[in-house]
């Protein structure tokens, strides 16, 4: 006759020792401590590219002004009259 063994279920073959449970733990922990940081550094960069963008925007647009300012307008030049050429 066939013996049938019967297996409890939560055996030690599906349960964690409290040791491996730490050290999961420990692991989890050092993942999120290493992702924050990371996440930080991103940040961190982001911020000084968008302030070094800010900053070339702003001396172009000082740069453009400055620039216009020896030039004459459109109306202040001499009146031209081009009735000539048509």
């Amino acid at each position: 006759m066939l013996s049938i063994k019967y297996i409890m279920p939560g055996t030690s073959l599906n349960t964690q020792t409290n040791r491996e449970i730490r050290y999961e733990q420990r692991s989890q922990q050092k993942r999120v401590h290493q992702q924050n940081m990371d996440r930080n550094c991103r940040a961190e960069k982001r911020v000084n590219m968008l302030a070094g963008i800010s900053n070339e925007v702003a001396d172009e647009i000082s740069l453009i002004i400055n620039t216009r300012r020896g030039v004459p307008k459109r109306g202040a030049t001499n009146n031209v009259s081009f009735s000539s050429y048509f």
